[in-house]
């Protein structure tokens, strides 16, 4: 099997992308859940978004998975990626992967640890947002769910133990997506319960699919590729994957210029060095 090729997204361009796209997988419930680690120290050491998607792909391939195991994951950054493609059944909640979206969001949002970033905040409201609206989802503990609230088997806990604290309290299941997640000091209802997820997080995501606006076509520039071979990267430097490669006096559009390299996709990270364009 092909491993996944990432592509890192502003939450503009993650919208444009699913828009744009048809799914052919009938998608019932996004998951949300958080790293724990990585946590926002370490992404602030090292700020790259495919370091991180990799390194976290290695780690599902050493616990024997095929793959990275989410759909999505979001960034301190505000960035969005894409991983697993999105027809694909994710590895998120064990027994409870069909018919669902992952979502990893980078970060430890229990209690008293990561404090969400604003733009981190805006990235997850609207990649559950735009889900939501895609698949003709209304946001509620059915459609929209929390880690937390599942068992290892896959069967989901009752709705008196997760919001009694319970579940929290005998460690059944860890605490993903945070016991802080979305939660404010001054709410009535804090941590990863239903009830707090039903206070702090639809009425958020059910706010931002009012605003979703698919954006306009991005200006371009017309270029043809110089070279025999081309190869086209994950990001803008040698150091980034290479995805896919192009043939001498390809066509391509360059949306965006980074010193020497050109952005050639308004969808993905997909990078050419300028030199080789004419």
């Amino acid at each position: 099997m092909a491993k996944a090729v990432f592509h890192v997204f502003t939450p503009q361009q993650f919208i444009d992308h699913i828009v744009k796209n048809n799914y052919t997988r009938k998608v019932k419930f996004i998951q949300n859940h958080h790293t724990w680690v990585p946590g926002y120290s370490h992404f602030e050491n090292r700020p790259d978004e495919m370091y991180w998607l990799e390194s976290m792909r290695k780690s599902h391939l050493d616990r024997g998975w095929n793959d990275i195991g989410q759909n999505i994951t979001t960034f301190p950054n505000g960035k969005i990626a894409i991983c697993r493609p999105i027809d694909l059944t994710p590895a998120g909640i064990a027994g409870a992967n069909t018919g669902g979206i992952c979502i990893e969001h980078l970060g430890n949002f229990d209690e008293g640890k990561d404090e969400m970033t604003p733009e981190h905040r805006e990235a997850i409201l609207v990649t559950n947002a735009t889900l939501c609206k895609e698949f003709n989802l209304k946001p509620d503990k059915n459609t929209v769910v929390y880690h937390h609230w599942y068992g290892g088997n896959g069967q989901r806990f009752s709705d008196s133990d997760i919001n009694s604290g319970n579940v929290l309290k005998h460690q059944w299941q860890k605490t993903c997506p945070g016991t802080g997640f979305f939660s404010e000091p001054g709410d009535a209802f804090k941590g990863n319960t239903i009830t707090a997820a039903e206070a702090n997080f639809y009425p958020l995501i059910k706010a931002q699919m009012q605003k979703l606006v698919p954006g306009t076509a991005p200006a371009y520039m017309a270029k043809k590729v110089n070279a025999a071979k081309l190869n086209v990267r994950a990001g803008a430097g040698t150091g980034f994957a290479i995805v896919k490669t192009l043939a001498k006096d390809t066509k391509v559009s360059v949306y965006q210029s980074l010193g020497e390299w050109s952005l050639i996709s308004t969808h993905a990270q997909e990078w050419v060095s300028s030199k080789y364009l004419i």
